[in-house]
């Protein structure tokens, strides 16, 4: 089992309590969709980047962005505007414009207050949402949340909600010592997601996932994703995906940050993995060049001193990066 565990688990944890929280922000409840994790880690590759340890570094990073980009259809943030009848859990006084909405859990609860600025009862720009979570027990998942997420910087065109064209969406998930337990790991999560998505046709769907600074802290190992940009485009009458990820990647078992940069957007056909793309991942004296070959195969070419020779080509599988 290599390092890009941590990532996956981690970052996999932060889709799903972004999705619980907007759930509770529709007065539903959850639990489907989480997984028990695997094994612990067994690798503790450190930098510099190496023949020995290039398998390890690329495979954690490429699980931190696939896993943000997995936020976009995990939390589906095109169901986050339709807050608007009263099957969705929140009743509404009048002339209120705040509404506080208390949901039980299998035990514990969670409490969402939404913050409707002009009074509508649908996601408006300027409205906030600031769930509570009190030792709240998902038993389908097997996952306690406790401490709070919150939806802020909401900016709607147009109506994402029906998907009236064109439309866009734009908001920002922050977590605050937000911790999700089960019966291997404890997660603690701190920072913010900004997230944006929006479509002129329906058809083609541009999204983007940003963070300053998301850290997240799994049995007291932590990882984070800094000056992060995630650029996604799906054409939905092709199936075809094209990805773009940018930032800082820092890990306690790297003891270090590595910068990532694409410098050919990822491209695949629905759920396949990418048939082309190059990654370059770097610290300050190594570097490792990530070129997907086909939907198989990836070469990583390696640099151990940033002379710009390639000191080392390794030939792996996606498989083996365990991507997807």
């Amino acid at each position: 089992m290599s390092e890009s565990y941590i990532s996956k688990l981690a970052l996999y944890k932060v889709t799903i309590l972004a999705l619980l929280t907007m759930l509770a922000a529709c007065g539903g409840s959850s639990g489907g969709g989480a997984v028990p994790p695997p094994p612990p880690p067994v690798n503790t590759a450190t930098l510099p980047i190496t023949a020995d340890n290039a398998q390890d570094i690329t495979e954690s990073v490429l699980g931190a962005v696939t896993s943000s980009a997995d936020l976009i259809g995990i939390a589906d943030v095109i169901g986050l505007p339709v807050i608007g009848s009263a099957s969705q859990g929140f009743s509404k006084p009048a002339l209120r414009d705040v509404i506080t909405q208390v949901t039980a859990c299998d035990t514990g609860e969670m409490t969402t207050t939404w913050s409707d600025v002009d009074n509508d009862l649908q996601l408006s720009t300027g409205d906030t949402f600031d769930t509570q979570f009190v030792m709240c027990f998902f038993q389908d998942s097997g996952v306690t949340i406790d401490g709070t997420s919150t939806v802020q910087n909401v900016v709607v065109t147009g109506d994402p909600a029906n998907q009236v064209v064109p439309w866009s969406l734009a908001a920002t998930f922050s977590f605050i010592d937000l911790i999700a337990t089960d019966a291997i790991d404890t997660v603690t999560i701190n920072g913010d997601l900004d997230l944006e998505m929006s479509s002129d046709d329906n058809v083609v769907i541009d999204t983007s996932v940003a963070s300053a600074l998301l850290e997240v802290d799994v049995d007291g190992v932590v990882e984070s994703l800094s000056d992060y940009l995630m650029t996604q485009t799906i054409n939905q009458n092709l199936l075809l995906q094209v990805v773009g990820a940018d930032g800082v990647y820092t890990s306690d078992i790297l003891q270090g940050s590595v910068t990532f940069e694409t410098l050919e957007n990822f491209t695949a056909l629905g759920d396949d993995n990418p048939s082309s793309g190059q990654l370059l991942i770097s610290d300050s004296s190594s570097s490792v060049l990530v070129t997907a070959l086909d939907n198989l195969n990836v070469q990583l070419d390696i640099d151990l001193d940033l002379d710009g020779t390639i000191d080392q080509t390794i030939m792996v599988t996606w498989a083996e990066l365990d991507f997807g």
